[in-house]
């Protein structure tokens, strides 16, 4: 293999090589390196969540209903012509009550009819109840022994 060498001084070299012997073989080695690559786990820090359940007094509004029922007859003694069912008036169940009497003819009468009216009341009132209340506290620690420290961020 013949290899040209190129030179900073060619005076030198076109002297050189016409009195120079045969040309040498050079050899050129090469060298391959390889690399290996592992990790280590390495503990730096640590975090905790915890969640803290607590029992508070709240007020809270309450909506509170009640109904009442008043029955009420009122005397009618009025002739009519065939029965017919209770009907509503309102806040007024009527509800008829018929009778036969006897007159030179029987005559259909409307006895009386009986109101029965509901009233609802509804009150807002205020009661202290027993809540559960919710708290997440989040934790760090620096190293793998550490202290715990609480994270300041805000609750949600």
């Amino acid at each position: 293999m013949d290899v040209n060498f190129v030179s900073d001084h060619p005076e030198k070299e076109r002297a050189s090589s016409s009195e120079s012997a045969p040309a040498a073989a050079v050899a050129i080695s090469a060298i391959q390196e390889e690399i290996s690559v592992d990790s280590v786990e390495t503990e730096t820090g640590a975090v905790r969540v915890r969640k803290v359940v607590t029992n508070e007094m709240r007020s809270i509004s309450l909506a509170r209903r009640s109904t009442t029922t008043g029955v009420t007859r009122v005397s009618v003694n009025r002739p009519v012509e065939a029965e017919y069912g209770p009907r509503q008036e309102g806040d007024t169940l009527i509800v008829p009550v018929f009778e036969y009497v006897p007159v030179v003819t029987m005559q259909l009468t409307l006895k009386e009819e009986v109101h029965i009216t509901t009233h609802t009341l509804e009150k807002e009132e205020l009661r202290e109840v027993p809540v559960k209340v919710e708290t997440i506290v989040i934790e760090r620690r620096n190293g793998p022994h550490g202290a715990w420290v609480e994270d300041d961020l805000p609750n949600s």
